[in-house]
């Protein structure tokens, strides 16, 4: 393989695939930007930058270590990360992680259809459950063009809808700050930097083994990292209109458990129908990946023991699912940012480790020319 090579149509698949596996029910809802973001005011805009720096980075990180390491193994990047002492115990607590939010996008599901359409909630769990049990057993390449296809329309729809939503009341702007006092507003704890720091550390949870995974197959280290920057990139930026489109319209959606769907039914309610859909589309696109990482980690792909195990977890996560989708975000996501935040520390130093071994090799050596010490550069 060059280590050079960089395919754009690569690298925008696995920016798809990266981007959509973060993007789940709490974003496409709109939850998770209003408890951490919209809920701090104008401020969290700052925030918004901090996060899309943050998770274009961890995002570059995954896929290219996963593309240097080559591992047999999607859990085998806990012991790259963590070392044989920690990994293990890491490896544990993510795992607890990963179904959890994965319990999350069922109660989203259902909340969704629920708010929307009037329907059971049951119904739309009972759907979301099954429609990712018989995606996992597919198998990661074709979970990969699934999910890489999918976040584009997801990413272009949230897009639209928020830019829209700003355009039409850019004076809600104005009285964002005069407003949010008034209101009771669920978000998280630690103010708007503490919430823009949580926010990809939780996100790189959702994303770090599937995203490792999908890096082995890119045609070299500048294209796996390309696809994740990007990826991260392009989050931020979805993150930034549908912030700026909740704030604009703050006074209508902040009690909602889904107020994108408040500001996709003010453009005309045929909009509101298809967003729905695309809510739901979203959810999906994060409950696959989180099944097929928690599944993953007790059976081989294909074989009977994964199937099963798939299908014993996917009906535990619908029996959890039936609890309150608000409470749910307020309570995982923000645990699982603190472990977020930690697993950016070990990314970072082992980061620095592997360029110091690199820059070890091409510094000068010694070598003997006719009994005389000279050096020479290794070439690379």
């Amino acid at each position: 393989m060059n280590s050079n090579s960089v395919s754009m149509k690569n690298v925008v698949k696995f920016a798809g695939a990266y981007l959509a596996c973060a993007i789940g029910s709490g974003f496409a809802t709109g939850q998770e930007i209003m408890q951490f973001f919209s809920a701090h005011g104008l401020m969290s805009l700052a925030g918004v930058a901090v996060t899309t720096i943050l998770f274009a980075w961890c995002g570059g990180m995954f896929m290219k270590h996963g593309y240097e390491q080559q591992f047999k193994e999607p859990g085998e990047i806990m012991g790259f990360y963590f070392g044989p002492k920690l990994s293990r115990f890491f490896e544990i607590l993510f795992q607890v992680f990963l179904y959890g939010i994965y319990v999350v996008m069922i109660a989203g599901a259902g909340a969704t259809l629920s708010e929307y359409f009037g329907l059971d909630p049951m119904v739309g769990r009972v759907t979301m459950a099954a429609a990712a049990f018989f995606t996992v057993i597919l198998g990661l390449t074709k979970l990969t063009d699934i999910l890489g296809s999918l976040g584009t329309v997801i990413i272009v729809f949230a897009l639209a809808v928020g830019v829209y939503s700003i355009a039409s009341n850019v004076e809600g702007l104005k009285t964002v700050s005069s407003l949010l006092p008034t209101l009771e507003i669920t978000k998280t704890q630690g103010g708007w930097l503490g919430s823009a720091i949580l926010y990809p550390g939780f996100n790189a949870i959702v994303v770090m083994i599937l995203s490792c995974s999908m890096g082995r197959f890119a045609n070299s280290s500048k294209e796996a990292c390309r696809g994740g920057v990007l990826g991260g990139v392009l989050f931020g930026a979805a993150i930034l209109a549908m912030n700026l489109g909740l704030l604009a319209n703050l006074g209508d959606v902040f009690d909602k458990a889904v107020p994108t769907l408040v500001l996709a039914d003010h453009i005309h309610p045929m909009v509101g129908l298809v967003f729905s859909v695309i809510i739901c589309c979203g959810i999906y696109t994060t409950t696959v990946p989180m099944l097929w990482g928690v599944v993953r980690h007790f059976a081989q792909d294909g074989s009977r023991k994964f199937v099963l195990v798939a299908l014993i977890l996917s009906a535990l996560g619908l029996v959890l699912g039936m609890t309150d989708f608000k409470a749910l975000v307020n309570i995982i996501y923000p645990f699982s940012g603190y472990a977020g935040v930690i697993l950016f520390g070990f990314i970072a130093w082992r980061e620095f480790q592997t360029k110091r071994v690199k820059h070890a090799h091409q510094e000068k050596k010694p070598i003997y020319v006719g009994g005389t010490a000279e050096t020479t550069m290794s070439v690379n």
